[in-house]
């Protein structure tokens, strides 16, 4: 009986290099996939790859549009998607931080209203809440770290590998929201349908 052909999300940006490279060592032939095309579907001998936008990779896979996925685990907490996340991946790996001008204190109090730049406002705002606190969320795209630094906000919640970049935009680090891999997602409907696909493909990348 043919195996059917399984359709898998992968993040554009950060991670895509890595993925590539995890399914070529996986045993799968990324020949067909063209890094600098602006194409956005590949179709390779068992598996048809869709080059996603990072945040819209969770919500492909919940809607069925895609039958699994590999991406972040920053967009999946922010997307809030009722999914499978059977496989955490051994790269892309980084943290969710809180931070705030260097000269600047700032105290978790209960009760306190602060104002959050970042462009996770799901994370933030839940993250604020445990805290008890307040949280106002300022949604922005890019260049969080400009926000405190121009009065904008309190503090910013971003991801970051080294923190080199918050050190030279003058911020600090005040706390750690989650740490960060890659991770191999399912649609549910998908999981039962193509279970033996999906557990083949998630099999040989775990090796």
């Amino acid at each position: 009986m043919a195996r059917k052909r399984i359709t898998l999300a992968l993040a554009k940006g950060r991670i895509f290099n890595d993925t590539l490279t995890l399914l070529e060592k996986s045993g799968i032939s990324i020949k067909k996939i063209d890094k600098k095309s602006r194409e956005l579907i590949f179709k390779l001998d068992e598996l048809t790859i869709l080059s996603c936008k990072p945040s819209d990779v969770p919500k492909y896979v919940e809607l069925g549009a895609a039958d699994c996925g590999i991406v972040g685990s920053d967009c999946i907490a922010e997307s809030q998607c009722d999914i499978y996340e059977p496989l955490s991946l051994n790269f892309g790996h980084c943290k969710m931080i809180v931070a705030i001008k260097k000269n600047q204190k700032f105290e978790f109090k209960a009760g306190k209203e602060v104002k959050i730049a970042t462009k996770y406002p799901n994370i933030a705002s839940e993250y604020f809440k445990k805290k008890k606190m307040i949280p106002e969320i300022i949604y922005l795209n890019g260049s969080v770290e400009l926000a405190p630094l121009i009065g904008l906000s309190d503090v910013i919640v971003d991801i970051t590998e080294t923190g080199e970049t918050i050190r030279k935009n003058n911020l600090k680090i005040i706390d750690t929201v989650m740490s960060i891999a890659a991770k191999f997602i399912v649609n549910k409907r998908s999981y039962r349908t193509l279970s033996n696909e999906i557990q083949s493909l998630s099999g040989s990348i775990k090796k």
